[in-house]
């Protein structure tokens, strides 16, 4: 199964709608998963006439999709239980973590947060950094797609299939 994985889009206020060059890479995949900062439900409509698109709600997503999105959803594709979220957790928490990178010790936090909330995840594919990563741990994908709308110098998403195995690509759109 090939999938599409979105996160941070912020569209409209850091870009005006989703780039041709996104909609034109994920042609063809089987379902999309958005882990939220949506900001406008225009983009699920876009991403939905694409492939069939399942989203949770972001900290930045208006009160109005916080209502229709859940925080965290767990699927079942293929033999993988793969669960979702936009990965902000309360400020206290997170103050701790924030600004690090994935491999510092102060994120042990949140790779334990999000097993603790996610717990019969098998992949968990969040956003919320803004930043891309592919990282196993204790038996547990962490997949981060990056943020479509530029940040850091960069606008990513990911493509990732699943079948025995699991198998992610990050695409930077901002490569040329």
């Amino acid at each position: 199964m090939r999938l599409a994985l979105l996160a941070d889009s912020h569209i409209p206020f850091q870009l005006p709608c989703l780039p041709e060059k996104l909609l034109e890479r994920i042609a063809g995949v089987q379902l999309i998963l958005h882990a939220g900062d949506l900001v406008t439900g225009r983009v699920l409509d876009e991403l939905q006439s694409v492939a069939p698109t399942l989203a949770v709600a972001g900290n930045c997503d208006p009160r109005s999709l916080r209502h229709d999105l859940p925080e965290r959803r767990t699927e079942r594709l293929e033999e993988w239980t793969v669960g979702l979220a936009h990965g902000h957790q309360p400020h206290a928490l997170q103050d701790r973590y924030i600004g690090h990178g994935y491999d510092d010790p102060a994120m042990a936090l949140f790779y334990r947060l999000m097993r603790e909330q996610l717990p019969e995840a098998e992949i968990i594919v969040f956003g919320h950094f803004h930043r891309p990563v592919v990282k196993r741990l204790q038996g547990v994908w962490f997949v981060n797609p990056g943020a479509v709308a530029p940040s850091y110098g960069r606008s990513t998403f990911a493509l990732m299939t699943l079948g025995q195995d699991v198998s992610v690509e990050i695409v930077d759109l901002t490569a040329s």
